[in-house]
């Protein structure tokens, strides 16, 4: 299902989850070698992922107001398509905090091996 709904994102939609990956990777690289230079690479990585879910969630939820007001009448089948939309755009906003979380127990990990 998340598939599906990632294959209907848009660009933006994309690109923000794209950027949610980045803190994932150097997360890993750095529970496999811990250095500090990867540690403070992890702070603004993790405001990027948080900003770009953020913006992808804002974009989605423009569109679908954008939709909605160019409905004249809303039917069953409208509002089904509208409440789909409408939940569609909050999977930006899953990957991201996903992705950081698991990047943040990667981190968590590799501060046990440093110490």
């Amino acid at each position: 299902m998340i598939g599906e709904m990632f294959n209907h994102a848009s660009i933006v939609g994309k690109l923000g989850m794209l950027v949610s990956l980045g803190p994932v990777a150097v997360a890993l690289l750095y529970a496999v070698k811990p250095s500090e230079r990867r540690l403070a690479l992890m702070r603004p990585l993790s405001l990027a992922a948080l900003f770009g879910g953020l913006a992808s969630f804002t974009s989605g939820i423009v569109s679908v107001m954008m939709g909605i007001s160019a409905t004249a009448q809303i039917s069953p089948q409208t509002w089904r398509t509208m409440v789909l939309a409408g939940a569609e755009t909050f999977v930006a906003l899953f990957v991201a905090f996903a992705s950081l979380t698991i990047a943040w127990l990667l981190v968590t990990l590799g501060m046990r091996r440093a110490a």
